[in-house]
């Protein structure tokens, strides 16, 4: 009981009056992100193969966002890291100029030594001028054969037969033979680029794509893409999607330009808070993840244009309820239990930020609203992305 006691005591005093600097809450930081996964997807085509149209897809991110992010790394390649540099969850690193210039990857290569990585080769399905595109291929191959390969296939549409022909339905290329009522053309197209790799001897795995704008008249106008993360997952299990795709419930108070701003940044404190919660000694996190928790709270309020004070903190979690601190408590005393508590509290801390950071989202669209609904539809919130929460960022923490 004593020690139980003791815990509390620790824990009601560094939320009410935290002991760490904002210097050591920047190191612990950074030294938690860097102890997170962070894969590369590295992606290699022609111009204009529909690159950027991938990431927009998988991100959820306008081509105006991407274009901002991107920034020159090397002398032939570009990073776009996402959501942002400071709170990275997943790089992509672009390499230009495949087909018009002479490329050596070697830069490149040394350039994330020891990262995840994962291949991705666009090519636009009806484009088989890809002598440049393979030669970087087979060379990234030789020196790095433990990394996926993934070969997406873009502009399907541009195979079909007339303009009015649409996806065909269901998605048909999981499986070969393609069925016979593909158009022809098409399908020789692409079984003629399986044929390079084949040839090169790099194994991959095709995944033909559309991706469009609601104006090209094609539906759905991300045609493939569930096929497409699927490959990614059985590539880098590392529960990606379920990361930066989550449930539609609760959206309606949450929806709009500034959630889907702040929702990659609440991803990555809530990566953070749990890398940092995985510590196996009892206490000894807590100033961090609730450091972490003030750092994603300013970083929300910013993206809102809201002001955030304590006085603030303090309304939020009230709104909560005692129950949150005593939760706080009692994932603490989990890692009394060698090997197995502090996996537990660890997927606690990162679920809790995570429910914590949507929950103060809805606070501040009702804020600007002029209506804070009770504390009770606050509480639902929060026990619903809890949930959520634990189940998007499980797999990700088990690659620590």
């Amino acid at each position: 009981m004593g020690r139980v006691k003791q815990v509390w005591n620790r824990i009601w005093g560094e939320f009410v009056h935290p002991q760490v600097s904002d210097e050591d809450l920047d190191a612990c930081y950074q030294q938690a992100r860097e102890q997170l996964p962070t894969p590369v997807f590295w992606l290699l085509g022609k111009t204009q193969s529909g690159k950027t149209s991938l990431i927009r897809a998988l991100t959820q991110n306008t081509r105006a966002e991407i274009g901002n992010g991107i920034r020159p790394c090397t002398r032939t390649a570009r990073m776009y890291p996402f959501p942002s540099e400071e709170d990275c969850l997943l790089r992509f690193l672009d390499t230009r100029g495949l087909g018009e210039v002479h490329y050596d990857p070697e830069e490149d290569l040394n350039l994330f030594q020891g990262e995840a990585h994962l291949l991705i080769v666009v090519l636009k399905a009806l484009d088989h001028a890809q002598q440049g595109v393979m030669t970087a291929v087979e060379r990234i191959h030789r020196a790095r054969p433990q990394w996926p390969v993934l070969v997406v296939q873009t502009t399907l549409h541009e195979g079909y037969p007339t303009p009015e022909f649409q996806h065909p339905q269901p998605y048909p290329f999981s499986t070969l033979p393609y069925p016979l009522s593909l158009p022809s053309d098409l399908t020789r197209s692409l079984a003629v680029q399986r044929e390079m790799f084949e040839q090169a001897q790099v194994p991959a795995r095709f995944i033909p794509v559309d991706f469009t704008q609601p104006e090209d008249g094609y539906e759905p106008v991300n045609y493939g893409l569930d096929a497409f993360w699927q490959a990614i997952e059985e590539a880098l299990p590392l529960g990606l999607r379920g990361m930066l795709q989550g449930q539609p419930r609760f959206r309606k108070e949450l929806r709009g330009v500034h959630w889907m701003t702040a929702q990659p940044h609440i991803l990555s404190y809530a990566v953070a808070a749990g890398g940092a919660g995985l510590v196996p000694i009892p206490l000894v996190d807590i100033p961090l993840v609730l450091g972490i928790q003030a750092k994603m709270f300013h970083a929300i309020a910013s993206i809102y244009h809201q002001e955030f004070d304590r006085q603030q903190i303090g309304e939020i979690l009230g709104m909560l309820g005692l129950g949150y601190l005593a939760r706080l408590g009692g994932r603490e005393l989990l890692k009394l239990i060698p090997g197995w508590g502090s996996a537990v509290v660890g997927l606690y801390s990162g679920a809790s930020t995570y429910a914590l950071g949507l929950t103060l989202c809805a606070y501040f669209s009702h804020a600007k609203e002029g209506t804070i609904p009770e504390p009770a539809e606050f509480r639902k919130i929060y026990d619903t992305y809890f949930q959520e929460g634990r189940d998007r960022l499980r797999d990700y923490l088990k690659a620590l």
